[in-house]
């Protein structure tokens, strides 16, 4: 949840003046004779990269698939302090332990619920863990971070700290969505004008991040993957236990992904690390938590590394519309539940969900594929969407976000005729039969998955008619959904989702409603928080519509 404590309608004023229980479709592969055509919002595709294919990264050679996997710990150092006014921030006079000896207080802010919530310690380490595919010419890294989110210019950043003779074509940089992190966004800091990024840390980050690619990419083997995927729900498609969603219509994607990676250079072969693909909100330690923390994702990772799965990169996916702990209520060994904001909560949720990784690791029916089996291959384009959220053009023009922007007059005001645009990315990969859509937000599971007949909602309640605005499912996106579209079995087809970039929530347009009177700076009555933390309607068409072009793109005869 991409939460944010709402901005004072006088500033406001002032500022704007200058300014499912069953599995998924079993077909084996896509449907060739589904015609589709652009929307008159969507965006005319342009591949901007291709492997193999492009110059760099030409076809040919012995196909042997190399993975390397290298990590940094990217944990803040936290500097304690005496409250002595116990307002629960820290004050100029107040004692201090100046960890780093600069001379000044360093404050960490955390991002992902509201404004001033200042980090007191570390309850457990972050992460920068990176994955390096390797195959004839083509070198691909993937670095999963525990952050709420990167903007694409972070990308940027770090692609110039990368030594190009390690030959990286594609450079992925995605973020867990952890909510219990420093502010690596700008939105989260003291009050609602002060950004809550602490440069020294953000600076660090970036290095760590570019050093952990780089060691994966220096660490490679010749490897093969197991891939497998599994329903994270229990008799019945019932979810309490590890998932929710707050949003009607009720849409979760149960299916986790695994992807192992195995040593082949070893006698027996080793694991180099294995990928868990999975979405929930790491925010369950709650919005009152001061601790540093991964959330129920140290969990997860830690209950399989102890079982021998070799190191574990996670990877959020289509997680928006409030898929997370919300309506979760964990349940310990003991049989003790935990429905409010705690560890006890994070733990118990991310050894659940782990059991079902291990379960999925430990599948005889399993596809194993090396060589050849396991080809790699990419397409990725860049293209501009626009911003039409207020709320994110004051912080633009505040410098609160500090990202570039495009396709507008910035000679004049900002208005409905003249809307600024980000240019953002999406990827879609493949490896042998598994593929993957990279979307760079917070996707609503259904224009991934659909799931608008609540065959998705589990033993939660579909959509609860006596709420305000409630959603009319009558007038949803109809199938085929990016799912249907995409390569290989359909149980490993996937989206990673806050990969390449952060825009917020991706909602859907039917259900798309904002406050009359304060449009993003307030809520719609009902379930319409996410409009508020959206760049605006036109992302569906946008961003789902270029991540839709992008997976058929090259398939003969078939329009888009």
């Amino acid at each position: 949840m991409l939460r944010r404590a709402k901005w004072t309608a006088w500033g406001v004023s002032l500022l704007l003046l200058g300014c499912p229980p069953g599995d998924l479709p079993q077909d084996a592969s896509p449907d060739m004779t589904v015609k589709t055509t652009l929307d008159p919002d969507e965006i005319q595709l342009k591949v901007s990269g291709r492997c193999p294919g492009d110059p760099s990264c030409a076809e040919g050679g012995d196909s042997t698939l190399y993975v390397g996997y290298g990590v940094r710990d990217i944990t803040p150092e936290i500097e304690t302090f005496t409250d002595s006014n116990k307002n629960g921030v820290w004050d100029d006079g107040e004692p201090y332990v100046d960890k780093n000896g600069n001379g000044k207080f360093d404050a960490y802010w955390m991002a992902g619920y509201g404004n001033g919530r200042l980090a007191y310690g570390v309850h457990d380490s972050m992460w920068a863990r990176a994955l390096a595919w390797k195959q004839n010419q083509t070198v691909v890294v993937l670095v999963a971070v525990d952050a709420l989110g990167l903007f694409r210019d972070e990308t940027k950043e770090i692609e110039k700290l990368i030594d190009p003779r390690l030959g990286v074509d594609l450079l992925m940089v995605h973020a867990t969505h952890l909510h219990q992190a420093p502010d690596l966004v700008g939105g989260w800091g003291p009050d609602n004008f002060t950004s809550g990024i602490n440069r020294t840390y953000q600076q660090r980050v970036r290095k760590l991040i570019a050093e952990a690619a780089a060691e994966a990419v220096m660490a490679i083997k010749p490897a093969r993957v197991t891939m497998n995927s599994v329903l994270v729900q229990d008799a019945g498609g019932d979810m309490h236990r590890y998932v929710g969603d707050s949003r009607d219509p009720v849409v979760i994607n149960p299916r986790l992904h695994t992807l192992q990676f195995m040593d082949l250079s070893t006698t027996p072969p080793r694991p180099i690390a294995t990928l868990v693909n999975w979405a929930h909100h790491p925010e369950g330690a709650g919005s009152s938590n001061h601790l540093i923390t991964s959330d129920f994702v140290h969990y997860l990772r830690k209950e399989l590394e102890t079982a021998g799965s070799g190191p574990v990169v996670y990877v959020s996916g289509a997680l928006g519309g409030q898929i997370g702990p919300g309506k979760v209520v964990a349940i310990d060994d003991k049989g003790n539940e935990y429905k409010s904001g705690s560890f006890e909560k994070v733990e118990w949720i991310g050894k659940g969900v782990a059991g079902f990784a291990k379960t999925s690791l430990a599948d005889p029916a399993a596809v194993t594929v090396d060589g050849k089996g396991a080809k790699l291959s990419y397409r990725t384009t860049t293209f501009p969407a626009q911003v039409a959220n207020r709320l994110y053009h004051l912080a633009l023009q505040l410098k609160i976000y500090q990202r570039s922007v495009c396709c507008y007059d910035d000679t004049r005001a900002v208005d409905e005729e003249n809307l600024p645009s980000i240019e953002t990315q999406v990827t879609y990969l493949q490896i042998g039969p598994a593929s993957i859509i990279t979307n760079p937000g917070e996707l609503l599971p259904e224009l991934f998955i659909g799931g608008y007949g609540g065959e998705y909602a589990g033993k939660y309640t579909f959509i609860d008619q006596k709420k305000p605005n409630s959603a009319d499912v009558s007038k949803a996106p109809k199938p085929p959904y990016l799912i249907d579209v995409m390569d290989g079995d359909p149980k490993l087809r996937m989206t990673w989702g806050l990969t390449h970039d952060f825009l917020g929530y991706i909602v859907p347009r039917y259900n798309w409603l904002l406050d009359e009177k304060k449009p993003y700076f307030a809520e719609a009555e009902g379930d319409h928080y996410e409009e508020t933390n959206s760049i605006g309607p036109l992302a569906e068409p946008q961003v789902v519509g270029t991540m839709r072009q992008l997976v058929l793109d090259g398939r003969p005869n078939q329009a888009r």
